[in-house]
This record gives C-alpha cells, sequence and structure tokens, in this order.
C-alpha cells in the first residue's frame, strides 16, 4: 500500500511542476503573439492613411534623412519623409542615436542611389536617373 501512495504523490508533483511549465509558457507565447498582432496592425493602419492626410502633394514635399542612426556617408541607409516633419525627425534621431558609432565608409544600400519622391501622397524612394547625383 505504501508504494501505491507514495507512487501518487509523485504523480500528483508531477503533473502540477508540467502544469505550471505549460501555464508559463501559454502566456509568455500569447504575449508574445499579442504584441506582434498589435505592430503589425499599427504598420497597416499608418500604410492605409486616408487621403486627407497625404504627407506630400508634390516630389518637392519630401526631403532625404537618414534611416535610422548613420547617414549613407558612415554605411547606413536612407529614407524620404514629408519636409515638414524633418526638423522633429532629426532632433529625435540625434537624441535616440546619442551613443551610437558609424563606420566611415559610403554604404552600398540602394536607396543610399535613390531619390524622394510624392506616391499617392506619401513619401517615397525611387531610383535616381543615371544622370543626377545621391
Amino acid at each position: 500500500m505504501r508504494t501505491f501512495a507514495s507512487g501518487s504523490k509523485r504523480f500528483a508533483r508531477s503533473f502540477a511542476g508540467a502544469f505550471a511549465i505549460c501555464a508559463a509558457l501559454a502566456v509568455l507565447l500569447g504575449g508574445l503573439g499579442g504584441s506582434w498582432r498589435a505592430e503589425a496592425k499599427k504598420t497597416h493602419a499608418k500604410r492605409s492613411a486616408p487621403s486627407s492626410t497625404a504627407d506630400c502633394k508634390a516630389d518637392t514635399d519630401c526631403v532625404l534623412v537618414a534611416d535610422d542612426c548613420c547617414p549613407c556617408s558612415q554605411g547606413g541607409k536612407q529614407r524620404a519623409i514629408p519636409k515638414k516633419e524633418k526638423d522633429t525627425y532629426e532632433k529625435d534621431r540625434k537624441k535616440r542615436c546619442a551613443g551610437t558609432a558609424c563606420t566611415e565608409m559610403m554604404s552600398d544600400d540602394p536607396t543610399c542611389s535613390q531619390k524622394p519622391f510624392c506616391g499617392a501622397g506619401i513619401c517615397e524612394l525611387q531610383d535616381a536617373p543615371p544622370d543626377s547625383a545621391p
């Protein structure tokens, strides 16, 4: 009888441990999945903005900025944003990238040879004609 009772206790302890591990994994994976879906929705919402909130009306309304901390002349890449947002973007970028060291080399990223244009009210990049400088 003793072996049956001690076996039941062992089974109960291992079941409780397995249940706790499964519950912890479910919470962890559920949290990761939720944040991923939220990020995907944010990105989608930004792309499908109504035309009344257009970033630009003409190509001249768009300018080039470093895409992250480093510009093309220091191994980075670039992107197009509305001219009216450039000062705010650069101020935020300098604050965010204060401790970042960039390499002293020209980037070979395709964006570094592109120019900004206004497409459907959104600032985008396009290939520059062969005779123009980036």
